[in-house]
């Protein structure tokens, strides 16, 4: 491994994800609340945003109206790259899935850097923590190989990164699968998303569940890796990552952080900005996020 001295982070924030104000109030909705968190956190080091289409009461909203207003907002307040999530409603064709997002690519102003594809199935069912009891118990999410390879060719014809996501070691062998299948332009951007005891889907939020993931990226695939925690804290990962020469996301949509007295997303990238510093790496800015993570390249072909 070389030496991660001296390179810059990306830091990525996942602002709201389809998470209530109770009990951190400090997840936007609206277009205008998103593009408030985007800006404070582009100035506390951020590089890089994914984000969900909410409603002003908090509800889900796949319009493409209201991703085009999120997005515009956004580029007029601040120059962070942009990973929408996608419709991904269940039984939804590719085609409809994109609908948030396709029709939003034709105009500067509103369109996307990258394509979120989640690479793999999983089992969504969440476990209450205080009775560590399961919440529900038939939440299946299915993206399966063909989907996979449809999304990939989509994002090429829309002028997208593809943003490969990864909740356990078989959705990374199978990214691996791809890159070695076909003609992705290096470096493949993968993030691993742990989980907290509250999702079980993924690897557990820990130094062990990360060095578990990239324990399975091969030498031959330049590889560009960002670290998450979905529905717990992602800091201890986020330290091994640092360490390695990876990226870290956070934010209060993934988890409330209690523990640290239910901060504000741009608060969260402050805290991991500090932390890379003490370990000899600044935040990348925008610019140098699309040259580490490949966008410029692609977006100009």
């Amino acid at each position: 491994m070389r030496d991660p001295v001296g390179k810059p982070v990306v830091i990525g924030i996942h602002v709201n994800e389809n998470t209530m104000r109770e009990p951190n109030p400090h997840i936007p909705w609206t277009p205008a609340e998103i593009a408030a968190t985007a800006a404070a956190s582009r100035a506390a080091g951020a590089s890089l945003m994914h984000f969900h289409g909410r409603t002003p009461d908090g509800g889900v909203d796949h319009s493409t109206r209201t991703y085009g207003e999120i997005i515009a907002y956004v580029r007029a307040a601040t120059d962070l790259l942009l990973a929408p999530s996608m419709a991904n409603v269940p039984g939804y064709s590719v085609t409809q899935r994109l609908s948030n997002l396709a029709p939003n690519q034709a105009q500067p102003q509103t369109r996307s850097d990258f394509l979120v594809v989640d690479m793999g199935l999983a089992a969504m069912d969440l476990v209450d923590p205080r009775s560590g009891r399961f919440v529900t118990d038939d939440r299946v999410f299915l993206n399966d190989t063909r989907t996979q390879t449809e999304l990939l060719d989509r994002a090429a014809e829309l002028g997208m990164t593809p943003y490969l996501t990864s909740f356990n070691v078989s959705w990374t062998r199978a990214i691996v699968a791809h890159a070695r299948s076909r003609p992705l332009p290096p470096p493949v951007v993968v993030a691993f998303i742990l989980g907290g005891d509250e999702f079980p889907a993924a690897h557990p939020a820990s130094v062990a569940g990360l060095r578990a993931q990239l324990d399975l990226l091969p030498v031959g695939v330049p590889v560009e890796w960002i670290v998450s925690a979905y529905r717990g804290s992602v800091l201890e990962a986020a330290e091994e990552a640092i360490v390695r020469g990876g990226h870290v996301a956070i934010g209060a949509g993934d988890h409330h952080y209690a523990e640290l007295g239910y901060p504000s997303t741009p608060e969260l990238v402050a805290h991991v900005a500090d932390l890379a510093r003490r370990h000899g790496r600044e935040p990348a800015t925008p610019e140098q996020a699309r040259e580490l993570l490949g966008v410029t390249r692609r977006a100009t072909r």
